[in-house]
C-alpha cells in the first residue's frame, strides 16, 4: 500500500503526489460534487506534484488551478498530505510530464462537464476543452505516463477523492 505520510514528518521529494484540503468555494464545491454523486464525503479536494525543493527546506508544487498549471510553494495549498508513488513508478517521468504542462490553461470546461457527469446519468457525453487541465487529471496523467496504470473510465474527468482512493489501493 502506497505510504500515506502526514507533511509535517517527511520531507518531500520531488516527484511526491500531494493531496489537499481547502476551505475556499472551489474546493468547497468540489467536495459537495463528489458527495451528490457517492454519497461519501471527501476530505481532499486538490491533486498535486512535488516538484522541488530547495535548500532550504522550501517545496513547490506543480498544480492546475483556477490560474492554470503553475508552479507555487507547497505551504499554498492548504491542509495536505503528501503520498510517495507507487514504487515502480519513474519519478523523473512524472516531473517530466508535470514540467511539459506548465503554462497550460485551467479546465472550466471540464469542471463543468464533471458537474452534468455527476448530475446525468453515465451515457450523457462529457466535454472538455482541449489543452487544458483539471489538478486530480493533470497528476493522474502524470502517475499514469510514469508508469502507474489504473483503470479510470476518463483520466481528464476523474476527481481528486478518486485519484486518492485509487492510489491507497494500490498494492
Amino acid at each position: 500500500m502506497s505510504a500515506f505520510v502526514k507533511s509535517d514528518t517527511r520531507t518531500p521529494v520531488p516527484g511526491d503526489i500531494v493531496f489537499a484540503h481547502s476551505n475556499g468555494i472551489m474546493g468547497r464545491a468540489i467536495r459537495f460534487g463528489e458527495f451528490l454523486r457517492w454519497r461519501k464525503g471527501s476530505h481532499w479536494n486538490h491533486a498535486c506534484v512535488i516538484s522541488r525543493v530547495t535548500q532550504d527546506g522550501t517545496a513547490y508544487v506543480i498544480q492546475a488551478d483556477l490560474h492554470g498549471v503553475n508552479e507555487a510553494r507547497l505551504d499554498s495549498v492548504g491542509e495536505y498530505v503528501i503520498i510517495e508513488p507507487p514504487a515502480r513508478v519513474n519519478r523523473n517521468k512524472i516531473l517530466a510530464f508535470t514540467k511539459a504542462q506548465l503554462g497550460s490553461k485551467y479546465g472550466i470546461l471540464s469542471i463543468l462537464s464533471i458537474v452534468t457527469d455527476i448530475i446525468t446519468p453515465n451515457w450523457f457525453p462529457a466535454m472538455r476543452r482541449k489543452n487544458s487541465w483539471i489538478c486530480s487529471a493533470v497528476t493522474g496523467e502524470a502517475l499514469r505516463y510514469g508508469g502507474w496504470l489504473h483503470n479510470f473510465p476518463d483520466i481528464y474527468t476523474v476527481t481528486p477523492a478518486q485519484l486518492f482512493d485509487a492510489l491507497a489501493t494500490t498494492p
